[in-house]
């Protein structure tokens, strides 16, 4: 499995994908809205995303952020199973689960349809709050006062 957008993303982040300046990749649709979903701690269904994926691995810009991602997912799902982190073999058995060092995204198959899942649900909050964006900077200012007013509370 790989990276796959919610079958709703592509026609929402249109214009903003189609201009030349800021570039806005679908693959910054993808992040933005599992950034969001990973916040509400709620999956998606996994019907709601596009039939094929669009990206195998994250693009060169986005590697530095791989540990990131799976720490945000590991912290998610412990979160979202209400595992407790004093728990070490839960915690390392979740990790195992998530995880696969040997993979380009550094994530396991289940790790990478989980952070798919949570891109769903990130979407869906996104759509509920604002309309399709027209620039990016539009964007950009509506998903941060989203985040700063706690608009993605699960």
């Amino acid at each position: 499995m790989n990276f796959t957008l919610p079958a709703k993303a592509r026609p929402f982040f249109k214009t903003m994908s189609e201009q030349r300046s800021p570039r806005w990749l679908m693959f910054d649709s993808w992040y933005v809205c599992t950034l969001a979903g990973l916040r509400t701690r709620l999956l998606g269904a996994k019907e709601a995303l596009e039939d094929t994926y669009f990206i195998d691995s994250y693009p060169e810009d986005f590697k530095p952020q791989a540990d990131f991602m799976a720490g945000l997912l590991i912290d998610s799902e412990l979160n979202r199973k209400d595992i407790d982190v004093s728990d070490k073999a839960s915690v390392e058995r979740e990790m195992i689960l998530l995880l696969d060092p040997q993979k380009n995204t550094g994530l396991s198959e289940v790790g990478v349809e989980l952070l798919n899942r949570y891109s769903v649900t990130g979407f869906e909050k996104l759509d509920e709050i604002m309309l399709p964006p027209a620039t990016v900077e539009d964007f950009l200012v509506r998903y941060s006062e989203m985040w700063a007013s706690d608009g993605l509370e699960g």
